[in-house]
């Protein structure tokens, strides 16, 4: 992944001033007008106003932000708004948002553990069971519960234990996260004992054509 802060010659926490005036300094000093027929001089260029494009944007550096963390390249911005149930179940959307714009194959599973149990963390478990908004709960609980398929069955009992105290007393939502964790322990020992069953099934052709072989 590329690494646009570096580019610029910025830190993570760089204002957009900052980030402005380092990607004007770059800007003229990498034009092509000012280096003709200069191949890693318009190359450079082509990134710097890639990264700019990025760490421009507000939007676009808080995803850029979320996938470079997820990947163990940075440090997680601290967020600084109050902390209220429609905050908590915003960032789980953006969460959602992120992981489904980057390769999850390159994710960093243990990173991605602690933003989850971040965002259930005791203090946040606090204010959504005082709010008591069944719906927001039951609308975090769900987009939590999506964010956890990215995640190997490993990483998923300390959230589910979180997610089951969220649900506090509403048994179907209890019941939808049970059948959650079954499914995917289910999964987990089905991929375990794939490679034996296939071995199996090989050994079991090969003696099928061994007596088939010694009849023919």
């Amino acid at each position: 992944m590329k690494d646009h802060y570096k580019t610029l010659g910025v830190s993570h926490s760089a204002t957009s001033t900052e980030i402005r005036k380092a990607y004007r300094t770059l800007a003229v000093k990498y034009h092509p007008d000012k280096n003709p027929d200069n191949s890693l001089a318009e190359a450079a260029f082509k990134e710097i106003q890639e990264a700019y494009s990025i760490l421009s944007n507000p939007e676009k550096r808080t995803l850029y932000d979320d996938e470079r963390w997820l990947l163990g390249m940075g440090t997680k911005t601290r967020y600084t708004e109050a902390v209220t149930p429609g905050w908590l179940l915003r960032v789980s959307k953006e969460l959602n948002e992120s992981l489904s714009k980057m390769d999850t194959y390159r994710m960093s599973q243990r990173a991605l553990k602690e933003y989850i149990l971040l965002i259930l963390s005791d203090a946040h478990l606090g204010v959504l069971l005082q709010h008591d908004d069944k719906d927001t709960n039951a609308a975090i609980i769900y987009e939590l519960l999506k964010a956890g398929k990215k995640l190997e069955v490993q990483y998923l009992r300390e959230i589910d234990e979180r997610l089951v105290t969220l649900a506090a007393t509403n048994k179907k939502l209890q019941q939808t996260i049970s059948e959650y964790m079954e499914s995917r322990m289910r999964k987990a020992r089905q991929e375990r004992l794939q490679p034996y069953f296939i071995i199996l099934i090989t050994v079991l052709l090969c003696v099928l054509m061994y007596f088939y072989g010694r009849l023919h």
